[in-house]
């Protein structure tokens, strides 16, 4: 059996970038957002713009990286598997790739500087909350997709004829 060496890369792509993006939204709302509640104004103000323009790259990165591969991904399983014999994948996947969708946005938002997304930023605790809970449930949705019993695609395998023995 030959590796499949671009799909393992893949793989590790997304799921890198998937600890990446996930873990720092868990670490930001659970740890650091209390955190600044104990300092002044302004140690508040310049500890999160240097988390900020710190934090950015690796966001950046982890999101183009996650839709990236997460394309490439569901690509190679639409090539193997007949997934639309399984009723509720392609539902799911629709929601899970829409709440993608939704929490890229929130996370770009959270650490740009752009005046368009001014409001998001300074209401950075609700933000952090949503974009939190709406990764959890992808990261559920996930987990449910990769343990769908998934049929390959080509012919069926057929039973061997069963020839009489000579009389």
């Amino acid at each position: 059996m030959l590796l499949d060496i671009l799909g393992i890369v893949f793989r590790w792509m997304h799921i890198l970038a998937a600890i990446t993006a996930v873990g720092g939204t868990i670490f930001m709302r659970t740890a650091l957002l209390p955190s600044l509640a104990v300092m002044s104004e302004e140690q508040r103000k310049a500890l999160t713009e240097a988390v900020r323009s710190r934090w950015l790259m690796p966001v950046m990165l982890s999101l183009g990286f996650l839709l990236v591969s997460g394309l490439y991904n569901i690509a190679m399983l639409e090539i193997k598997y007949k997934l639309s014999d399984i009723p509720y994948y392609h539902p799911l996947f629709g929601i899970k790739f829409l709440l993608a969708l939704m929490i890229m946005y929130i996370a770009a938002a959270l650490v740009g500087r752009g005046k368009s997304t001014e409001k998001i930023r300074a209401n950075s605790r609700f933000w952090l909350n949503l974009n939190m809970w709406l990764a959890i449930v992808l990261v559920m949705i996930s987990g449910v997709l990769r343990m769908a019993d998934k049929p390959l695609k080509g012919p069926k395998p057929t039973e061997p004829a069963v020839v009489a023995p000579p009389a």
